[in-house]
């Protein structure tokens, strides 16, 4: 005779099956598809596994100390098709460490991918970075070089001089603002110290030995800050990371190169933007093909598909690079547009500013212009 309480129970489990919704599982012990490897395949990924874990706890001593990175190894083989850096690669950590494949103690470049959170204090100024630099970049010229192909790019802070008996100067604004403009660039000309202190903070939380080699590059050649007014400021700054940040918009596009500035890694921010703003926005399309691409490894930073903030650290100096121009779905409209920036020593400002060193304080002011 069965008990009334299993009966009851039975009964519970009917209709709980009968309600059973989509989403619940059980185990189905039909499994013709699980993978069953072979003893030395496993003791092959196990220690890969390990190999993996003893690098990364190696170098998140010297890069993003604090937060967790996860590691990737590039090789330089040729792929199918490009690896690409995206939303899917921060899946389980906001934070990557890229290392050349054969070597994972070469570091090629790191990356900080920011989802849009207006609860995140780093991602609120970092926008509000960004909407400052767009728009003085705006009151300044367009530049070019031989690398460039497409887009609008400009720069902020100092460069060498090509004026007559200049050695060295500051990409002036444009000559044709109207007063309101240079108020505003008068405003933003002041929040910059402020930014300045952000960024280094910001290059500290990525590498302590890119803070140090930068800090002693700048004071070694005694050129100021990006975000100073003038060229004897460098003397009150003390933290001058960067002579200048070069900003780009308008499908920005250039040739594959090696930089030959002074700073041992250069500092990117890249996002999306509202035209007329600067504001950071998501991508107008989920789509790949525009980005920061590395040749020599086949590898991509893609823009389109990584929708928010994205920081980068690399030594442009060793790794080949340059930026892809979008496709359709992705280019600059009325209302939006891609902004990037990178923060460099100058190679150009440095041997001027040797020469400025050892000048008198009155020759080195008549040399120098704002």
């Amino acid at each position: 005779m069965q008990d009334p309480a299993w009966e009851e129970e039975k009964h519970l489990s009917d209709e709980e099956n009968d309600t059973m919704s989509d989403e619940e599982t059980e185990i189905d012990e039909n499994d013709p598809y699980v993978l069953d490897l072979p003893q030395d395949s496993c003791a092959t990924l196990s220690e890969r596994a390990r190999k993996t874990l003893k690098q990364t706890l190696f170098l998140s001593k010297s890069y993003f100390t604090s937060s967790k990175p996860f590691l990737l190894r590039m090789s330089q083989k040729k792929k199918n098709i490009p690896f690409s850096i995206e939303l899917q690669t921060f899946a389980s950590s906001k934070t990557v460490i890229v290392t050349a494949g054969g070597c994972a103690k070469k570091v090629l470049f790191l990356v900080q991918f920011h989802p849009h959170d207006s609860s995140d204090p780093t991602f609120n100024h970092l926008s509000e970075l960004i909407e400052d630099l767009y728009i003085m970049s705006n009151h300044r010229s367009n530049l070019k070089n031989k690398n460039k192909i497409s887009g609008r790019m400009s720069g902020i802070g100092f460069r060498g001089g090509y004026e007559k008996g200049k050695s060295a100067g500051s990409y002036a604004v444009r000559k044709d603002l109207k007063p309101s403009q240079l108020e505003l660039e008068t405003n933003l000309q002041n929040k910059l110290p402020r930014h300045n202190q952000f960024i280094a903070d910001r290059f500290r939380h990525f590498s302590e030995e890119a803070v140090a080699k930068n800090k002693q590059a700048m004071k070694e050649f005694g050129i100021p800050s990006w975000s100073d007014e003038a060229w004897e400021s460098y003397k009150n700054d003390p933290t001058p990371l960067c002579s200048n940040v070069i900003v780009t918009s308008n499908d920005f596009s250039n040739k594959p190169h090696c930089d030959k500035d002074k700073n041992i890694f250069t500092y990117g921010i890249f996002s999306y933007i509202d035209r007329s703003t600067g504001t950071p926005i998501l991508p107008p399309s989920s789509t790949r093909g525009h980005g920061i691409r590395f040749p020599d490894y086949d590898c991509n930073i893609n823009f389109g598909t990584t929708p928010g903030i994205i920081e980068v650290l690399w030594k442009s100096n060793d790794i080949c690079h340059h930026t892809i121009g979008p496709p359709e779905e992705l280019k600059s409209t009325k209302k939006s547009t891609h902004f990037g920036c990178s923060f460099q020593i100058s190679h150009r400002l440095v041997a001027r500013a040797l020469k400025l060193k050892c000048l008198p304080e009155e020759e080195k002011k008549k040399r120098t212009m704002t």
